[in-house]
């Protein structure tokens, strides 16, 4: 998944919506559909280009 184009405000919010619905799906006892696999991924995946993102702008800050 290439996330490099996605805009700091569009990746916060599919990191941020993306923990919604698993906690949905945990709640519903669903986490064992493919979606769900699917969402960690792309949850995960958000937030390391955002944790990335942030240590490119803040040097001193470097793996926090």
């Amino acid at each position: 998944m290439d996330l490099d184009t996605v805009s700091d405000k569009h990746l916060h919010e599919l990191e941020r919506l993306s923990k919604e619905l698993l906690a949905l799906l945990k709640k519903g006892k669903l986490t064992d559909l493919p979606l769900a696999e699917s969402l960690r991924l792309l949850q995960a995946q958000a937030e390391k280009a955002r944790h990335a993102r942030f240590d490119d702008h803040n040097k001193e800050f470097q793996g926090f």
